[in-house]
Parts: structure tokens; C-alpha cells; sequence
């Protein structure tokens, strides 16, 4: 069977799976809080930059319901695959090459789970791999034309207007040309600046929007990423170092680990004789793309917390240098066997992981309970709009921006809601200020253990306590939430500490 043919079987199976997955369960965590970007569409946000939003508006057109929602990261999952594909078999000029880096990929847990729920990481991958085809292209084409830098920068600018971290694209570029021999004359020319030029004026929607709002998303991605943590320095690292592992179904992570060192060696290893290794320019392109975002992340993650999805970009191209020497390891009978096995724990974890979103029947750790997370949310909201129908409120106040998000994709009519303190400030630039419901009544909704009705007599002529909701899974309880009434809204709500 050709490579292309297996590509093919592969999509479809994982595209059906996805599907049937995806229109299996509420929307949950972030879910709610990107799709409400959608439904208020701006040049920025608050977290992240405006694609994910673009691209829930744009499924969702289809209709409101969570497969709809949840629609673009299914087809996107399918984009990156191809483009992955393409990558490592233009980079090892091998079809095969692109085969195995596409099953790697896709036995992947941080891939799966992000197949299945949109976020700013769903159009970053598929637009930064597009960039880095387009980038390898442009400098290695024989003569000088402008349109394919254009389209490099380009791509690079939509990867930005996914998410910030596609900023390492440049780096990885600059340090491809100058470690290249052959590409190392685009320095003395305009074409590399032309497209970052590019990239800087598709991105220019964003800085416009941070410059209207104070700056405030750069400021808190700064903060977020970057801020001391305390603690054992050894300890988050080790952490770092085995969430990764875990994200990249354990086996496979040491497969894309001796990738890195392959690439490393490839690219500057000349043996006795001073002869060069085969590929040796793809993997000088490979290392430039890998080690800045890698090294960058794991030397954070001993003074921050890293969260785990944010080295993403680094491991790309490890895939692709994994799938060009698939070949080696599969003619050696160990390598083989240790990539067979690791295959089969990666297929053994994403069917544990799609059995538990669907229905939860393996007995595990509560803390690891995926349907604590991701289930419940219905309940919720039918259970505030059965207060609505006595108490009319105009509004919503939440304990944190995840339910508020899905209590208004959840309540019928959708509902604004806010929450307390300055974060409606800064995460709901795109609503209409709290104060504006000055004299009317709203509903808190608040985790048992988080209650802070207390603080909300401060703004409300008074709180009532109208209900609890417990939110149960074949017998076991996973949430109790507090649903309470407020009486006449003087405003300050944002000023509450």
C-alpha cells in the first residue's frame, strides 16, 4: 500500500472516531469562553489572539451545538496531518518519511485531546507548519522570487494571529539561514525582511487592539509565562519533563527525544574522513526549528510553570525528523520492537482517553477523573434557567471565566456573565461594561468550596441563597454548586477584591 493510501485510511479513521467523540460530550473548561469570543468577534482578546475565535464563528455557522463548536478542531487535525506529511517528505524527499511522522502524530495524547477541542493551539499548528513548508521552500529555490517569502510571511503572521508562541518561527528561521551554507546569502537580502515585514503587518490587528486596551494581552502573556514560581527548581523541571512525556504517549516522547539528538548529530557530525552526513541541510533545518522553542521552554520550567501545551511547536519538526528515520529503526529488531510497543501503549492510552470522555467505566484516581471536568455543564444551566423563570435576572456572575463562559453557551436565552473584580475589565472588553445593569437583579453561581456570596452584599441590596446543584456521574458526585439571587445591583462589581 502506498504512503498516500495510508495517510488516507488513517484520516478517515481518526476523522470518524473524532466526530463520533466530539458530539459526545458537553462543552466544558475554555470551550464556552472561546465560543463566547465568537459570538463578539474583535481585532484581540484578553489571552490570546482573534483566530480561534474566527474559526469557531466560522463552524458554528452550521449551527450552535457542540459538534458545530467543536468542528474546526477535527478538520484541522486533518490539515495538520497533510501538511506534517508534506513537510517530511519534501525534508527526506520520502514518502514514507511523511507516513511515519503522520501516525506519530496522531498516536500522540496532546493531539488527540486537541483534535477534539478548539483552542488557540488548533489553527497555530496546521498555519505554523505551513509556514515552515513555504520558509524551506523560499530558501531553496534557485532564483529570487518574492511571492514565495510573501507567502512564508504570510503563513507565519496567521500562526501569530493563533497564538503568541508562534513568535519562535523567527528565530528558527534567522538560525536555518545562518547555519545553512547554502542559504546563508538571503541574510544580504531583502527577501527574508520582506516577509517578516509581511508576517508584521497580518499580525497588526493584534498590536492595534493591545494598544486600544493598555497593552493588557501582552502583559498577562508575559506575566503568565514568565513569572517566578518559587519553589524547587529541580522539582517543576522534573514535572515539565514528565507531563511532556505523558502528552507524547511515553514511548513515542523518547522516540521524538532521539529524533532531537539524531537531528543534532545529522546536522553537525562529520566523520574522521570529513565527510558529511546524508540530509545534513533538512536537519540543520529541523534542529533551528526545534531547539529555540525546546530550550526556551525547558529552561523556563525550572523558575515558571510551563503549562504543557506550550512547547508544541518545538516537537513539529520532530515528528518529521522521527518519520525520516523510521526506516533506520525499523530495520533494527530492538528499535523495532521498542517502536512497536510504544505504538501500542499510545493506541491503548487514546482509546482509555475517548472511552472515559464518552462514558467513564475504567476505575481510576479521582484527580485524573476527566469527566469531573468536561461533564455537568447542561445541569447547570437548565438549573439557572429554572430560576429565571421566577426571578428575573439580567445577568450572570461566575466564580471563574470557564463557567462563565459555559453557563452563557448553556442558559436559553444566552446570558452576559462576569465575574467579580477587575478580570471583567480586562476579559470582557467585548461586553457591555457590568455597571450598565445597575438597578437589576443577577444569579451567582459559584463551586461549594469557592463561596464569596458574602462579597456580593457589598454591590447588591441582598443575597439570597436559592438553591444548590449537585452534579453527579453513575452514582458519583463531581460538583456542588451554589446558586444564589441578587437583589438590585448597585454597581462595583469589578472593584471587588
Amino acid at each position: 500500500m502506498t504512503p498516500v493510501k495510508k495517510l488516507l485510511l488513517l484520516l478517515a479513521a481518526f476523522t470518524l472516531l473524532r466526530l463520533f467523540t466530539a458530539a459526545s460530550f458537553e462543552l466544558a473548561m475554555d470551550d464556552g469562553y472561546y465560543w463566547l469570543w465568537s459570538q463578539h468577534l474583535s481585532l484581540g482578546y484578553y489571552d490570546h489572539p482573534p483566530m480561534v475565535a474566527l474559526v469557531i464563528a466560522a463552524t458554528t455557522l452550521l449551527g450552535q451545538s457542540e459538534i458545530f463548536v467543536r468542528l474546526g478542531a477535527v478538520v484541522l487535525s486533518v490539515v495538520s496531518t497533510v501538511l506534517l506529511y508534506r513537510l517530511a517528505s519534501k525534508l527526506f524527499k520520502n514518502e514514507e518519511a511523511g507516513w511515519h511522522s503522520a501516525w506519530m502524530l496522531n498516536l500522540t495524547l496532546i493531539f488527540c485531546a486537541g483534535a477534539l477541542d478548539v483552542t488557540p493551539d488548533t489553527p497555530l499548528l496546521p498555519f505554523y507548519l505551513l509556514a515552515m513548508i513555504l520558509f524551506y521552500d523560499a530558501a531553496n529555490q534557485p532564483d529570487a522570487r518574492f511571492l514565495r517569502w510573501v507567502g512564508a510571511g504570510a503563513a507565519a503572521g496567521l500562526a501569530m494571529l493563533s497564538k503568541y508562541t508562534a513568535v519562535f518561527f523567527f528565530p528558527g528561521a534567522l538560525l536555518y539561514l545562518a547555519l545553512s551554507p547554502n542559504n546563508r546569502r538571503w541574510l544580504k537580502k531583502p527577501h527574508p525582511y520582506v516577509a517578516a515585514l509581511v508576517a508584521a503587518i497580518v499580525f497588526s490587528p493584534v498590536v492595534i487592539w493591545n494598544v486600544r486596551h493598555d497593552w493588557i494581552s501582552f502583559s498577562f502573556q508575559a506575566k503568565h509565562g514568565l513569572e517566578h514560581a518559587g519553589g524547587n527548581p529541580l522539582g517543576r523541571f522534573l514535572e515539565f519533563a514528565g507531563f511532556q512525556a505523558v502528552l507524547y504517549s511515553v514511548g513515542l516522547f523518547f522516540f521524538l527525544t532521539a529524533a532531537a539528538a539524531k537531528s543534532v548529530k545529522t546536522a553537525f557530525y562529520r566523520s574522521p574522513g570529513g565527510i558529511a552526513c546524508a540530509y545534513r541541510d533538512e536537519s540543520r533545518f529541523i534542529f533551528s526549528f526545534w531547539a529555540p522553542t525546546l530550550l526556551f521552554f525547558t529552561l523556563n520550567s525550572f523558575r515558571a510553570t510551563v503549562e504543557g501545551n506550550w512547547p508544541v511547536l518545538g516537537f513539529a519538526p520532530l515528528f518529521a525528523q522521527a518519520g525520516g528515520i523510521t526506516g533506520e529503526w525499523l530495520q533494527n529488531p530492538r528499535t523495532k520492537k521498542l517502536l512497536s510497543f510504544s505504538a501500542a501503549v499510545a493506541v491503548a492510552l487514546i482509546a482509555f482517553v475517548h472511552i472515559q470522555i464518552v462514558d467513564p467505566v475504567i476505575p481510576h484516581p479521582k484527580r485524573f477523573e476527566i469527566s469531573r471536568r468536561i461533564y455537568g455543564w447542561k445541569t447547570l444551566g437548565g438549573a439557572v434557567d429554572e430560576e429565571r423563570g421566577t426571578f428575573h435576572a439580567k445577568f450572570l456572575i461566575a466564580d471563574r471565566h470557564q463557567t462563565a463562559g459555559l453557563l452563557t453557551y448553556y442558559t436559553n436565552p444566552h446570558m452576559p456573565a462576569y465575574l467579580m473584580g477587575g478580570s471583567n475589565r480586562l476579559r470582557y472588553t467585548f461586553l457591555p461594561p457590568v455597571d450598565s445593569y445597575a438597578g437589576g437583579d443577577a444569579i451567582y453561581v459559584v463551586e461549594e468550596e469557592r463561596d464569596a456570596a458574602q462579597k456580593l452584599q457589598k454591590v447588591f441590596e441582598r443575597v439570597e441563597k436559592a438553591r444548590a446543584v449537585v452534579i453527579e456521574r453513575k452514582g458519583e458526585l463531581i460538583r456542588r454548586f451554589l446558586v444564589y439571587r441578587c437583589y438590585n445591583y448597585r454597581g462595583g462589581l469589578s472593584d471587588i477584591d
